[in-house]
């Protein structure tokens, strides 16, 4: 059995790792520097998510832009352009939200997937409620989640504002 087999077997079994015996300790140690690994290794993923999704939606700004190179865009063609950055954005964020939620169902965090997508979505978006947590042995993966959804929302906050920029410097030019 590997490490991380262990240790998460360990987890499951203990839930709090609270006892402080030298052992043990050195334990929950390892643990948590697989959580940081695992973590990581989950924001590097979300990150690629993020910016295969941020090129596919400057590639189709920079598409729509191209048909209407020669005039004035619309305000549907504004409307339409600006709603498929959106749409493709909150894809994003929805699959970056499954694969925290796969992540935890697989590590036996939550009981249900329902569960954890939940758990995922609240703490991606930052909302955090307190209705469902982690057991102690998973907190510092669980941060995790929230620093990723940080990221996430700041990236594409930036690449809304540069769309609608680009957008309405066309649509309502500055003479």
């Amino acid at each position: 059995m590997s490490r991380i087999n262990q240790i998460v077997t360990l987890a499951r079994q203990s839930g709090s790792l609270v006892r402080f015996d030298r052992h043990h300790r050195s334990r929950h140690k390892y643990f948590m520097i697989c959580e940081l690994i695992i973590g990581t290794l989950t924001i590097l993923a979300s990150t690629a998510v993020m910016i295969a999704f941020m090129l596919i939606t400057i590639r189709l700004v920079r598409r729509a832009e191209a048909n209407y190179s020669g005039h004035r865009p619309g305000i549907w063609q504004f409307f339409q352009t600006l709603s498929s950055a959106v749409v493709l954005i909150l894809l994003a964020n929805t699959l970056c939200v499954w694969l925290w939620a796969v992540l935890f169902y697989f590590l036996g965090v939550f009981p249900s997937l329902e569960e954890a997508v939940y758990f995922s979505m609240v703490s991606f978006s930052t909302v955090g409620y307190g209705d469902v947590v982690v057991e102690k042995g998973w907190r510092v993966l669980s941060g995790f989640v929230a620093v990723n959804g940080l990221l996430a929302f700041g990236v594409f906050t930036a690449v809304l504002i540069e769309i609608i920029r680009g957008l309405s410097d066309r649509y309502i030019p500055r003479h």
